[in-house]
């Protein structure tokens, strides 16, 4: 993979790749809570062999085949599933793309200002966590991802998107303030145009 640093964090994904953050995390928490076998059957579902190096891009299908499968496997505990897997991968590119100057910086500046970076960051590195789909930013606490690929695999009466609402949650919560609250409204898997990400500060947030 050609690689380069982008904005605050992260790397170059080609069309089409997503980053492994999106499948590693589900590997570790699949088998602590199932055990081996029934996280092995779920990744080969989703044609992965092994769980892939943390700086590789994974192809967008197989990132989606892999959360439907989770999806269709655990129903139930599919929320708290993604939603787990989601924070841990927030953190590690927090811990591991984040220099600890750019953290600093961030934590000194008026949290508005430290949002619409973090947000701007996201869109330059947007097929890393979105593939093909188109990200878009409305404004500094409203994401939207057309034709969002974690998405076009699973039907739902409901925002599903439970992955990358915790993602974005936790990377905020991490990088800006720590009262952030991110909610999915719409999704493609319900049927809407676009997936639509709301970010906003929890109603009793401290307002350093």
């Amino acid at each position: 993979m050609t690689s380069t640093s982008t904005g605050l964090f992260w790397t170059h994904h080609s069309a089409g790749m997503m980053s492994a953050a999106f499948v590693l995390p589900l590997h570790q928490i699949l088998d602590d809570v199932f055990g081996t076998g029934a996280r092995d059957k779920v990744f080969a579902e989703a044609g992965f062999s092994a769980a892939p190096p943390a700086d590789d891009s994974v192809p967008e299908g197989k990132v989606a085949r892999l959360h439907a499968s989770v999806h269709d496997a655990w129903p139930v505990l599919w929320p708290e599933l993604m939603d787990r897997a989601g924070r841990v991968a927030a953190e590690a590119v927090v811990t591991d793309r984040v220099s600890a100057r750019a953290r600093l910086l961030l934590e000194n500046m008026p949290w508005p200002v430290a949002a619409w970076l973090v947000g701007r960051s996201a869109r330059q590195n947007a097929r890393a966590f979105a593939g093909s789909g188109v990200f878009s930013i409305q404004t500094t606490g409203r994401f939207l991802v057309f034709k969002n690929p974690l998405a076009m695999q699973i039907r739902s009466d409901q925002p599903s998107c439970h992955f990358q609402a915790a993602f974005f949650e936790h990377m905020f919560q991490r990088l800006v303030h720590r009262d952030f609250e991110c909610r999915e409204t719409q999704c493609c898997a319900a049927g809407a145009d676009a997936c639509v990400f709301a970010l906003t500060l929890a109603p009793d947030a401290d307002p350093i």
